[in-house]
């Protein structure tokens, strides 16, 4: 027993001399800066480049095993310039030296200080590091643990690394073909210490300079990291993202945006998962969560995306844009929620609920490909008032679309190009609609586009005790915008639709209407000169505010008043029918066939409408057919069944109502002549009679 405790001391004793004399004798005989000319001529071989080693090869032995330099740079690519593909200031590496004894690695903290890379795109699209990567598949060899497994060596029983230190460390992208550059400065990443199965502190960032745009953003990163079954599950705990930015396209005071989530990568499994997910921006709180399967070859995603209650106004107003609506509280609560999955090239947002303000909407968006793209979508909403998002009216506002018409035909910009490879089926149902005014029920409408034609057909809805039903097809295959719309209205109340629409309900009755027109162009100026097409109206039980016509009539045959009324007043003209049809063509509108009855007017009309000069031409021709003294002109009853016209005249907004004297009095005229010539006609007859009667008498009267 006492020789063998004295030969394990003899071989403790042995060891701690080798290992005495290692650290004595291996600096005294071996020296790393004699093969800095064989690192250089190695690299110069493998890479054709460059490689300077400034600073002395310090070699550590006990109870570390290690090298430090500085001063290393490695030369750029031929034809990008005379700046260091890379430069170090100080790099060192060192191994503890008994555990190696027992085959395990226990690797102090790697330290890389004052890095700078240099990366480079030419114009031709060629990198400074092409010449780098080399040819797949060129060194033809085994990947290192299966020749390491094929030489039958042992395995590291451990590996463990007390952390890394890389500290300000640069690098730089110009990219020649973009005319941009960026450069990620103040580089920093330190960890806390690396082994199987432990979790690991996590400190990093970077400073981000961009040239375009003009941009600095710095980002800070805070997470705990661990490796389980051989570095194959990555967790990532904690894991806190601060970004702060300025410049273009960022508000004045720049913008600050949190990040957090839960990381966990299972690449035997190829799946991760991230949980806990938030995001925190200004006037901005996102959460959620997300699972990716196929993570390392077509990464299929499954996830929920909740949008918390914002002001989207406010938001865009920290963007310097300003969004001003009708409605000054419109956008400015909105929220949603979103499950989302993506595979391949095709994302589905479905189902989707969002919340704009007062309207609830539920629905999907499906990009089946990002190529065109392909859009389908569905969209049911309780109740919306578009009118409130619209921008508020103003003569101002007039003035900058004429301006952008004028853009628009100048060819300056093509708003449409976009559509013309769009290929979209959408359709959506809403309870309750207004738009310009009008107020709809029950709206079904579905949109196509294919080749830049939009069609939205059909479109229905219920409004005004009647129903709608029409098409509308937008072709944007050229610069300038083509519509054509077909709208039919059924059992309508015209006077409450246009009291809403236009502000004034000079038609009233129930009826239906029919139109066909075309257009080119979408702002007012270009529809008033393109506007062409056809339609018809009816209308029941109908009357026309504005004018009183047996008044009017009245007046003009000298029972009171002027021969004129304004078209202001609160005078009206009751109908049981009145129809008509109309033709258009570069904005001017024909009408040649008006009717209108009542128990005491006939009425026609003739005349057109300009609507480039903003005037109308319009002849009414009226005939009395019953007695007018219920309307206190019982001499005007004199006038039954003479034509009597109506010159209706002036600016389309405010015309004026004028009886047509000359042809009035021409038709009393020929009424009073016809009248003399019947008088004449009755006395000759009488007298032809009385005359002719003696004859007779006398002739048989014997």
């Amino acid at each position: 027993m006492g020789k063998l405790i004295k030969w394990i001391l003899g071989l403790v004793i042995a060891v701690v001399v080798l290992v005495a004399a290692a650290v004595v004798v291996l600096p005294m005989v071996f020296d790393p800066n004699d093969y800095k000319d064989e690192i250089v001529s190695a690299v110069k071989d493998k890479t054709g480049r460059e490689l300077a080693i400034a600073d002395p090869l310090e070699l550590t032995v006990f109870p570390w095993l290690g090298v430090e330099t500085g001063g290393v740079t490695l030369g750029n690519a031929p034809g990008f310039g005379d700046e260091p593909f890379a430069r170090v200031r100080k790099l060192g590496v060192r191994v503890k030296l008994l555990p190696l004894l027992s085959r395990k690695l226990e690797v102090d903290t790697l330290v890389l200080d004052g890095a700078d890379l240099n990366l480079q795109k030419n114009s031709k699209g060629v990198t400074n590091w092409d010449d780098l990567a080399g040819e797949k598949g060129e060194s033809g060899g085994q990947p290192a643990q299966a020749e390491a497994a094929k030489a039958g060596g042992p395995g590291l029983a451990s590996v463990q690394i007390q952390g890394i230190q890389l500290s300000d460390t640069r690098v730089s992208w110009r990219d020649e073909q973009a005319g941009a550059q960026y450069v990620l400065g103040k580089v920093r990443l330190k960890t806390g210490a690396l082994s199987a199965g432990a979790a690991v502190p996590v400190e990093a960032g970077f400073t981000l300079t961009s040239s375009k745009p003009r941009m600095v953003v710095n980002l800070d990163m805070q997470v705990s990291v661990s490796a389980a079954n051989e570095f194959q599950k990555i967790s990532m705990d904690g894991l806190v993202l601060t970004i702060d930015g300025k410049g273009e396209g960022l508000p004045k005071d720049g913008l600050t945006l949190k990040l957090a989530a839960d990381i966990v990568a299972d690449l035997a499994a190829d799946t991760a998962k991230v949980a806990n997910l938030k995001l925190n921006g200004p006037e901005t709180e996102l959460a959620g969560s997300l699972d990716i399967a196929k993570l390392q070859t077509a990464p299929q995603l499954n996830g929920e995306i909740r949008l918390s209650q914002t002001n989207v106004k406010q938001l865009a107003r920290l963007f310097g844009t300003d969004i001003q609506t009708a409605d000054p509280k419109a956008l400015t609560r909105v929220s949603a929620s979103i499950k989302l999955a993506h595979e391949g090239e095709a994302t589905r947002l479905d189902p989707v609920q969002l919340t704009l303000d007062d309207t609830k909407a539920t629905g999907y968006v499906r990009l089946l490909s990002t190529k065109g793209p392909v859009v389908r979508a569905k969209l049911d909403l309780d109740a919306i008032d578009l009118d409130r998002y619209l921008p508020p009216a103003s003569e101002e506002k007039a003035a900058n679309d004429s301006e952008k018409a004028k853009a628009s035909a100048n060819g300056s910009k093509d708003p449409f190009a976009a559509l013309r490879t769009l290929d979209l089926q959408a359709q959506a149902s809403i309870g309750k609609l207004t738009v310009s005014k009008a107020k709809m029920r029950d709206v079904v409408v579905k949109v196509t586009s294919k080749g830049g034609v939009l069609k939205v057909d059909p479109m229905g809805a219920n409004l005004y005790e009647g129903k709608y039903q029409g098409k509308i097809t937008l072709d944007a295959r050229s610069r300038t915008p083509k519509v054509h719309a077909v709208e039919n209205l059924t059992g309508i109340q015209i006077g409450p639709l246009l009291k809403d629409v236009l502000g004034q309900d000079r038609l009233l009755g129930k009826g239906d209407v029919r139109v066909d027109i075309r257009m080119v162009g979408l702002f007012e100026a270009e529809i008033r000169k393109s506007l062409s097409g056809n339609g018809r109206f009816i209308f029941a039980d109908s009357a026309y505010k504005g004018v009183n016509i047996a008044k009017l009539i009245r007046n003009a045959t000298g029972q009171g008043g002027g021969a004129t009324q304004a078209g202001d007043t609160e005078e009206r003209t009751d109908f049981t029918e009145m129809s008509g049809s109309f033709t258009a063509r570069n904005g001017v509108i024909n009408n040649p066939d008006l009717k209108a009855k009542s128990p005491l007017l006939r009425i026609t009309g003739k005349g057109d409408v300009n609507l480039p000069a903003n005037t109308v031409n319009y002849l009414l021709t009226t005939e009395i057919v019953g007695s007018l003294k219920g309307q206190g002109g019982a001499a005007a009853d004199q006038l039954s069944g003479v034509p009597i016209p109506v010159r209706i005249k002036g600016a389309l907004d405010s015309p004026s109502y004028t009886p047509d004297l000359k042809a009035l009095l021409n038709a009393k005229a020929k009424q009073r002549l016809e009248q003399e010539k019947a008088k004449i006609r009755t006395k000759i007859e009488e007298k032809a009679k009385g005359a002719l009667g003696d004859k007779l008498k006398g002739l048989f009267g014997r």
